[in-house]
């Protein structure tokens, strides 16, 4: 995030270049990094009290460093965190394909 004007509800973003966790996902590509990245970003954000969107079109990994490029970010609450709902779509679990079907 470059800026925020929260009177106006605009943020300005630097585009980042690189698949999402989504695409990498659909591709079958090996996420070991992203995970191990993802983790030590929930280590932080729950000490900070703090969710994120965890869904993986928010992430991008590029030159090796996974990046979040969405705007949410809650309050700390057990059944939204990483490990209870995002990670149910970073591989193709039932969730996942449920969600292609529905948004193809």
């Amino acid at each position: 995030m470059m800026d925020v004007d929260t009177d106006n509800e605009r943020i300005v973003k630097e585009y980042i270049e690189g698949d999402t966790v989504y695409e990498m996902v659909l591709k079958t590509r090996p996420l070991d990094e992203c995970l191990r990245q993802i983790k030590e970003m929930c280590r932080l954000l729950y000490a900070a009290d703090t969710n994120i969107g965890y869904f993986p079109t928010n992430f991008i990994m590029q030159d090796g460093i996974l990046y979040y490029v969405d705007y949410e970010c809650n309050q700390y609450m057990e059944e939204w965190n990483f490990e209870n709902w995002g990670v149910k779509y970073w591989s193709k679990t039932p969730e996942f394909l449920k969600y292609i079907k529905e948004h193809s």
